[in-house]
C-alpha cells in the first residue's frame, strides 16, 4: 500500500473521466476555486506564451487529494527573455487528509523540479491563509511576501449599499441616468473592443504581461457559455467604454479577474465606477456570497487602486504570496527595469496633464 502520495503531470488535452474527478475534487474543497479548475486550463489554448503545468496527487486507491496549475508566462522586455511562473489559488490539498503536510511538500518539491532552468522567478497568489503550513513553504526555499485583498459580502443589499460610499452610490445613479448600459458580452466583436481598451491600459499604465485575445475568446465561448464566468461590458452609444472578466469559483464567490474602462473620458458617465459596480451588483444579484477584488497592493506601499475599491467596503485579508526566486541577478534587473519603467510612465503621465492644462483655456 502507497503511504506517500503520488505526483503526476497531466497532459492536455484530459480524459473526460479525469476531468470529472478533478471539478468534482475542486467543488468538494473548502479552498477550491476557478483557478485550479479545468475551466482555467483550457483559457490558455493557443496563447503561444502561456504554458500550463498540471500537478496532480493521489492517494493508493487513485483518489485526487491534492491539484496545482501553474502558468508558465514568456515574455521579452526591451529584447532580452524574461520568463516566470505563476500559480494563482493553489494548490488545493483535501481538508479530510490527516497527511495534508505531506501532500503540500510532495506537490511543491514536484513544482520545484519541473520549473524551466530560465524561469526567473515562481510566485503563488493565495486566496486563503496557509498559516500552519508557513513552514513547509520556508523550508523549501519560499519567501512570504505581504499583499493585501479586499473580500465583499454581498448576500444582504442592505449591508451591501451600507459599505458604499454616498459619493459612489450618487455615481452609480448618475452614470446610469446619463445613458451607460451594464450587460453581459454578447459577441466578438465587443470582446474585440474590450480588449484594446485593456491592451491599451496594460502597455501605458500597468506595464505587465497580458494574454492576447485568445484567451478573452476563450472565456467568452467557453467559461460564459457554462455558466463559470462572464464578461461584463459598459456601453455608451454602441461604444464599449469599460468591462470586467469575471470567473465564479463554484457558487460562492466572483472574481474580478481583469477590468478596464475609460475613467478619464466621459467623465459625467463615471465609467470606473460603473465597471466596479458591474460585477459587485451581477454578484447580489445571482445570489453569490462575496465578490473578490483580486488584490489590492502591500501595506506598506500607498496605491490609488487600493483607495478606489476600498470605497465599495469590504474586508481587507493580507492572504499575502510565496515566491521562490529561480535566478536572483535577472529578478533584480527585472524589478529595477519595472520600477524605472513605472517612473517615466508618471513622469509621461504628469507631463502630458502639465501641457494640457497650459494649452488648453478652461
Amino acid at each position: 500500500m502507497r503511504e506517500d502520495p503520488f505526483i503526476r503531470c497531466l497532459k492536455a488535452p484530459f480524459s473526460l473521466d479525469t476531468e470529472a474527478k478533478w471539478t468534482a475534487f475542486i467543488q468538494q474543497q473548502p479552498d477550491g476555486n476557478f483557478f485550479q479548475s479545468p475551466g482555467y486550463v483550457s483559457l490558455f489554448n493557443g496563447c503561444g506564451n502561456y504554458q500550463p503545468v498540471v500537478l496532480l496527487a493521489e492517494n493508493f486507491e487513485e483518489e485526487i487529494t491534492g491539484i496545482l496549475i501553474a502558468i508558465i508566462i514568456s515574455d521579452r522586455i526591451y529584447g532580452i527573455p524574461f520568463q516566470r511562473m505563476l500559480i494563482q489559488g493553489g494548490p488545493v490539498i483535501a481538508k479530510s487528509l490527516p497527511n495534508q503536510g505531506d501532500v503540500l511538500r510532495s506537490m511543491l518539491k514536484a513544482l520545484i523540479l519541473l520549473v524551466p532552468g530560465k524561469t526567473v522567478f515562481t510566485e503563488i497568489r493565495n486566496l486563503h491563509h496557509w498559516d500552519a503550513e508557513a513552514a513547509i513553504f520556508k523550508e523549501l526555499g519560499f519567501t512570504w511576501q505581504d499583499h493585501l485583498n479586499d473580500i465583499l459580502e454581498v448576500d444582504s443589499k442592505h449591508l451591501l449599499l451600507d459599505g458604499i460610499k454616498p459619493a459612489k452610490q450618487r455615481q452609480i445613479r448618475k452614470g446610469i441616468e446619463n445613458g451607460a448600459i451594464i450587460r453581459l458580452a454578447s459577441s466578438i466583436s465587443e470582446i474585440e473592443d474590450f480588449y484594446l481598451l485593456l491592451r491599451d491600459l496594460y502597455k501605458n499604465k500597468v506595464m505587465k504581461p497580458l494574454p492576447p485575445v485568445t484567451f478573452f475568446k476563450n472565456f467568452y465561448h467557453k467559461i460564459q457559455h457554462e455558466n463559470k464566468g462572464v464578461i461584463l461590458i459598459i456601453k455608451y452609444k454602441d461604444e464599449v467604454i469599460g468591462g470586467m472578466v469575471c470567473p465564479f469559483s463554484g457558487n460562492h464567490t466572483v472574481h474580478e479577474l481583469y477590468i478596464v474602462s475609460l475613467r478619464d473620458k466621459l467623465k459625467h458617465l463615471y465609467p470606473g465606477v460603473l465597471t466596479t459596480w458591474a460585477g459587485i451588483d451581477f454578484a447580489h444579484q445571482n445570489n453569490f456570497n462575496s465578490f473578490d477584488f483580486m488584490g489590492i497592493g502591500t501595506p506598506q506601499k500607498s496605491y490609488g487602486v487600493r483607495n478606489f475599491k476600498t470605497q465599495f467596503g469590504g474586508e481587507i485579508i493580507n492572504f499575502g504570496r510565496w515566491q521562490l526566486i529561480n535566478n536572483k541577478f535577472r529578478y533584480a534587473m527585472g524589478l529595477c527595469g519595472f520600477k524605472l519603467l513605472t517612473s517615466l510612465s508618471k513622469l509621461k503621465t504628469y507631463c502630458c496633464k502639465l501641457f494640457s492644462w497650459m494649452v488648453i483655456p478652461d
